[in-house]
């Protein structure tokens, strides 16, 4: 089962790329710890690798700082091309206004892209199974009235698409409440290792429940 990650810097976690081009990764086949990041693509990657170590191949084709038009200009290459079995996908943070982000995508262009993307995937690559990710930050972060809405829409279109959504921002900020912000997301935004876990855990409970059945 080939399963790929799509999405920006909470996907990418410092992945190791090869010397060719930004969007490849060195010897991802063959278990290597540096081409899965050091988040939770790794940590649920990890997992599945023990259980089953040959019967998952996991690509990481997360790129920090992307945006969703950005995920959806370099769809043939990373994602259609690998015609996976699993699609999951996390991105919205950096779309969002914040009041200093001039390259932000408009809710109403986030949305109609994300259905695009969907429907173009589906039609591209129809054994593929996608799974949404709810987009999160921190509650008292500048970005939440925006997050908030984004997320919101996010799950609407999982429910739109009948596809598996893996909701994040509840878990997270019962994590935050437990152990700290600057223990789970050392910014809000991106987590440190308790993060990553949390969302790996996440992601894993609706993977087992609704796609490796």
């Amino acid at each position: 089962m080939k399963i790929l990650f799509f999405g920006d810097s909470l996907t990418d976690a410092n992945r190791e790329r090869g010397s060719s081009d930004a969007g490849r990764v060195v010897e991802e086949y063959s278990i290597q710890p540096r081409a899965y990041g050091s988040g939770f693509v790794f940590l649920a990657a990890t997992h599945l690798f023990y259980e089953k170590p040959n019967y998952y191949q996991i690509l990481n084709r997360g790129i920090g700082g992307d945006r969703l038009p950005q995920l959806y200009a370099r769809i043939q290459l990373d994602v259609w091309n690998e015609n996976p079995d699993v699609l999951s996908i996390l991105i919205g943070v950096n779309d969002v206004n914040a009041g200093t982000n001039p390259n932000f995508t408009d809710f109403e262009r986030w949305s109609r892209i994300y259905r695009m993307m969907i429907r173009d995937t589906q039609e591209k690559c129809p054994n593929t199974q996608i799974m949404i990710c709810e987009p999160f930050t921190l509650r008292e972060n500048k970005k939440k009235n925006g997050m908030f809405e984004y997320a919101a829409e996010a799950k609407r279109i999982a429910e739109e698409f009948n596809l598996p959504f893996v909701a994040l921002q509840d878990k997270m900020d019962k994590a935050f409440g437990v152990y700290g912000m600057e223990t789970c997301c050392y910014d809000g935004t991106h987590p440190n290792l308790v993060g990553s876990k949390v969302i790996a855990d996440a992601w894993l409970e609706v993977f087992k429940k609704q796609v490796d059945r």
